[in-house]
């Protein structure tokens, strides 16, 4: 008996020692008196360790000028609470993410990072989460994001970035290269690529939900979105509205290529009004799908699909909700055109509960929902 309780004392020393040598996750705020990258700097290095942390942010409404990319390789929240603003001034980046690190970033604007010392605005290799994020004016050889890793991006918005490379400036917002790539209730509008993938660009899984695409161009195909090669990755309850290619696939492209054909199926979304051509390639309907002319024709076969509608849509703008949307005018035969029993979500990209009607609408927006406010204020 001694010894059994010998052997039970020394490991309840273990435990204890072990329990003290673990730290628990640290919360750093930033501010007042330091909003700056100096501030910054310090708060990541307490947070990025093994036990990880949270930064938040004392400073008002305020910005913080970059002069170099970061790194972080382990678990780690920084919330800007819809008040900072990171700038890279057009001449740097703003962080690198390991394969070890599981990072969220929450209620920040990314703005003129640029590709600097190899690394673009924000390249993610390991978990990354960004969550009510804006990413507006980044510009890169190649996509300002670069996501090789797992990365989820929810209730964000993406404007203004380009890729200026014609021969490798792939994702003029998001560059999905061999990583998986989860995109909801989100805003693409106005990003540029001088290659393919005017906003995304993927040679890998990806699933878009509730999320628009507006006016961005892919000059070598794909305006709104590229899918090349291997990945098997759909897009549904989506708005794809005048987006632009000068050569074919304005709205959505897959080119099926490799040695492994990906696939890309749509799915109760509006494709319409897109330059060049709403569809192109190697797609597959998941039915309740719209567009306004004849190019999606050979893919819109699917139970609920229409093609040649008259699909009139408002501009994109504040219709409520933390992101812009498009909202279908009156009419619109998106308008309760998902049977309930078929549609299976709650809301739509701006908050609004789905259905509203006898059915769910096509697209992005739940025409005349009531918004739950928990998902404007950025604490769902």
């Amino acid at each position: 008996m001694r010894n059994v309780l010998k052997w039970f004392g020394g490991a309840a020393v273990v435990l204890v020692l072990t329990a003290l040598s673990i730290r628990p996750a640290a919360a750093i705020v930033v501010g007042p008196g330091n909003c700056n990258e100096s501030g910054l700097s310090s708060a990541l290095a307490a947070v990025d360790t093994p036990s990880g942390g949270t930064i938040t942010f004392n400073c008002g409404t305020a910005t913080i000028n970059f002069t170099s990319g970061k790194q972080i390789a382990n678990t780690v929240t920084i919330d800007g609470g819809g008040t900072i603003t990171f700038d890279g001034g057009n001449a740097h980046g703003f962080f690198q993410f390991f394969f070890s690190s599981h990072v969220t970033l929450k209620g920040l604007t990314f703005q003129h990072g640029i590709l600097s010392n190899g690394v673009r605005a924000l390249e993610n290799i390991g978990a990354l989460r960004l969550d009510h994020v804006k990413v507006i004016n980044n510009n890169s050889t190649r996509g300002p994001v670069l996501n090789s890793g797992t990365l989820d991006v929810v209730w964000s918005t993406f404007s203004g970035n380009s890729a200026t490379s014609g021969t490798d400036g792939d994702g003029g917002a998001i560059e999905n290269n061999g990583g998986s790539l989860s995109v909801l209730a989100s805003t693409f509008n106005g990003n540029t690529a001088a290659h393919q993938g005017g906003a995304i660009f993927s040679n890998s899984d990806f699933s878009i939900t509730n999320s628009t695409f507006n006016n961005n161009t892919g000059t070598g195909g794909g305006g709104a979105i590229y899918q090349e090669q291997g990945g098997n990755s759909i897009l549904s309850f989506s708005t794809v509205v005048g987006n632009h290619s000068p050569v074919f696939g304005a709205g959505v492209y897959n080119d099926g290529g490799g040695s492994s054909q990906g696939t890309l199926t749509i799915f109760s979304s509006i494709v319409s009004g897109n330059e060049t051509g709403n569809c192109d390639g190697l797609l597959q309907t998941g039915g309740y799908n719209l567009s306004n002319g004849t190019g999606c024709g050979g893919v819109f076969t699917g139970t609920g699909d229409l093609i040649n509608q008259n699909l009139v849509m408002g501009a994109l703008t504040n219709n409520g909700g933390p992101t812009q949307t498009m909202l279908p005018a009156a009419g619109n035969p998106a308008i309760n055109h998902v049977p309930s029993g078929v549609c299976q979500l709650q809301y739509d990209q701006r908050g609004g509960g789905r259905p509203t009607g006898a059915a769910c609408d096509s697209g992005a927006v739940e025409v005349g929902a009531t918004i739950d406010l928990i998902f404007a204020d950025g604490f769902e």
